[in-house]
């Protein structure tokens, strides 16, 4: 039923604009009384191209059916649009130390933006240069028109409003569609290509930085002075008080609280792989235990908690239960 309706709402829209010419085509509404012979006539081409331009196995038509005409079949055969960018959207080739990020600033748009007009891209943060970009003009999802799809389909699959995809693309007619053809539907969240960019960016990035900063402490043995010494298991990282502290991997919060092995305020993310990274020292901290964060969230607020000399986050990252150099594995 809803399909129903969205194909209506898609021949209502059209046949109330002005629809006499669209990329070759005329439309014709079919009246009580008429054929295709006295169609085909009256627009002066033959009843074999009338057919082929619709599609028609046979000769039988319905009064209130639109028909494409190839008005220009007499002097040359059918005009056919062919595969073409939305309106306004142009080409930018990525060039070497270029980023979606920087285009996207560029260009004064965001990289959902950039996302949603190129959602076959292999990567948010590793494009090779020399790759096409397609530069929308607002943010919304280009879909790329299969053989056997209708506008009707399209606009009920991503429930996007026929008025504002036939104002975006310069549609005149249902039928100025045709496959392999480009269509920007405005508004409408590329959420798969999201998704799927989000895992791949894990991959890329599987440990980022929780925060930028002065490494003030490393990894390893370290000495306190007075002939005394241990093992340092993760890095120092000093930035003001205060300042965001991100998970670098997604995870669930297994820990959130005061530590008394002089951590301080401590969180504990273990991600699905059980890998695990810890940050302490926070003088605030944002999650709970048991709260599932995305990698790059923030999680806490950098402090001086616990034994510490000065605001900074210690930070470590655990791979099969063992703490290893940070610096490793960090991206």
């Amino acid at each position: 039923m809803q399909d129903r309706i969205v194909a209506l709402a898609v021949v209502v829209l059209f046949m109330v604009a002005p629809v006499a010419v669209a990329d070759g085509y005329a439309l014709h509404t079919v009246r009580p009384g008429d054929s295709l012979g006295s169609i085909a006539s009256s627009y002066n081409i033959g009843v074999d191209a009338l057919m082929a331009a619709n599609d028609l196995k046979g000769s039988v038509i319905q009064p209130g059916e639109t028909l494409k005409v190839p008005y220009v079949a007499a002097i040359g055969g059918p005009v056919q649009a062919g595969p073409r960018v939305p309106p306004g959207f142009s080409w930018h080739t990525l060039k070497p130390g270029e980023t979606l990020s920087s285009v996207a600033q560029a260009y004064g748009l965001s990289v959902d933006a950039l996302v949603g007009a190129n959602p076959t891209i292999s990567s948010l943060d590793n494009l090779p240069a020399g790759v096409d970009l397609l530069i929308p003009t607002r943010e919304g999802l280009v879909v790329t028109l299969e053989a056997g799809q209708s506008l009707a389909d399209v606009l009920s699959k991503y429930h996007a409003d026929p008025a504002t995809v036939a104002r975006a693309n310069h549609l005149r007619s249902p039928f100025d569609v045709q496959p392999g053809m480009m269509l920007f539907l405005p508004g409408v969240v590329p959420t798969k290509a999201l998704a799927r960019l989000k895992k791949v960016r894990a991959a890329e990035h599987r440990f980022i930085w929780p925060i930028q900063g002065r490494i003030t402490s490393p990894f390893g043995p370290r000495h306190l002075g007075m002939g005394t010494s241990n093992f340092h298991r993760g890095i120092d990282i000093a930035a003001p008080w205060g300042t965001p502290v991100h998970a670098s991997r997604a995870g669930v919060i297994i820990y959130a609280g005061w530590s008394n092995e002089g951590y301080g305020n401590l969180v504990r993310i273990r991600s699905s792989d059980g890998d695990e990274t810890w940050y302490g020292h926070f003088s605030k901290i944002l999650v709970h235990v048991g709260q599932y964060v995305n990698q790059g969230q923030v999680i806490g607020r950098e402090g001086s908690t616990g034994i510490s000399t000065g605001p900074h986050v210690h930070f470590e990252v655990h791979i099969h239960g063992r703490a290893v150099d940070p610096m490793t594995v960090l991206h």
